[in-house]
């Protein structure tokens, strides 16, 4: 499946370095409750580009 770059929702991996951080620092704070918000269908992930840009803000990254 392509990325639409157009798209907000992000894969682990765009989302990682969207934040500058490793997916296995993503899959950690899913794992412990933390990081950004993020959604699922199934066993599919995504995060929205909103959702990270308020993580950042709140300076947690």
């Amino acid at each position: 499946m392509h990325h639409d770059p157009r798209s907000p929702w992000m894969t682990t991996e765009q989302a990682a370095a969207y934040l500058s951080v490793s997916p296995g620092t993503m899959r950690n704070w899913r794992t412990a409750g933390a990081g950004p918000r993020y959604r699922t269908v199934g066993r599919i992930v995504r995060y929205h580009r909103e959702d990270l840009d308020a993580f950042l803000t709140a300076g947690a990254a």
